[in-house]
């Protein structure tokens, strides 16, 4: 029997996705989990908005305090040349499920610091949706992860605004504990200093999940990153 599209591949099969055309932001959590599981540095920067109605967030005055720089910037992945995030491969995502941005394991779902909203945010092809189908349901989306998901993210940014998590002394032989993370204001560090900041990163090496078939937007099972409505 063949195996039915996911609504993310025949998405992206429509045009430019949401991880092709938009800035995600990352929290300081983000970025250890990623840091950890590809080994990189330097796939994330400071940007202002490219839209400047994002920085409008009265409806989330503490989303606007813990994310937003004085100058307007916060953390975001970098993007390549053509927009593209740049942990999206040729297959969709490079990062597990588990690893990917908060933002991104939340979409469609709109929230604010005091909850999750029951409107979904319009960025996908719901035209698309089977007869009977709900958006989530297409998605394997649970609410109840959902609410999971939707607490890290603000505990994480919280924690400490602007801030970034290093961990000090951990290896790829020895995991960092909550005893060795520590967390610091954003600033260059020393290597950060050894290569510019707008270094491109090394490519990470696409991991799909055992069991799964990939697809053009992610792998097949498992959602490709769509941000929020909180990143343009």
């Amino acid at each position: 029997m063949q195996e039915t599209e996911s609504l993310c591949a025949r998405c992206a099969r429509l045009g430019k996705t949401c991880c092709q055309t938009c800035e995600i932001y990352v929290t300081p959590g983000d970025v250890a989990r990623i840091e950890a599981f590809t080994g990189q540095t330097g796939f994330h920067e400071f940007r202002v908005p490219d839209n400047p109605v994002y920085l409008d967030q009265d409806d989330d005055p503490e989303w606007a305090a813990c994310v937003f720089r004085p100058d307007g910037s916060r953390r975001v992945l970098k993007r390549k040349a053509n927009g593209d995030c740049v942990f999206l491969g040729p297959r969709g995502c490079q990062l597990p499920l588990e690893v990917r941005p908060l933002v991104c394991r939340l979409y469609p779902i709109n929230y604010t610091a005091r909850g999750l909203e029951q409107e979904l945010a319009k960025g996908c092809p719901v035209q698309l949706l089977p007869p009977g189908v709900g958006l989530l349901e297409a998605l394997d989306m649970s609410w109840a992860q959902a609410e999971v998901w939707h607490r890290q993210l603000y505990a994480e940014i919280r924690l400490k605004p602007h801030a970034r998590l290093v961990v000090a002394g951990a290896t790829s032989s020895a995991p960092a504990t909550d005893q060795t993370r520590q967390w610091r204001l954003d600033g260059p560090t020393p290597s950060d200093k050894a290569a510019p900041t707008d270094a491109a990163p090394t490519p990470a090496t696409e991991r799909p999940i055992a069991g799964s078939t990939a697809s053009l937007a992610g792998t097949q099972g498992e959602r490709p990153p769509y941000p929020v409505t909180k990143a343009p």
